[in-house]
């Protein structure tokens, strides 16, 4: 069980440090940890499932992005 969380903060540290121009491509990894963690029944901190929800909605807004107006 602690092996995911650690796992999990372990990742984030990564995304944290990363560059901007990169952490959109932790966002597929960060999801499947976070899946595996609720399979078992692990509670998913709320800072893992903050920073994923981050994730997410900058995915989003990098679709837009390069849209012509």
């Amino acid at each position: 069980m602690s092996d995911l969380i650690d796992q999990s903060l372990k990742l984030k540290r990564e995304i944290l440090d990363a560059d901007p121009d990169k952490r959109l491509g932790y966002e597929a990894p960060l999801g499947k940890l976070i899946a595996s963690m609720q399979d078992q029944d692990i509670p998913v901190p709320a800072e893992i499932r903050d920073l994923h929800e981050e994730l997410v909605n900058e995915m989003i807004e990098s679709q837009f992005d390069n849209m012509p107006v």
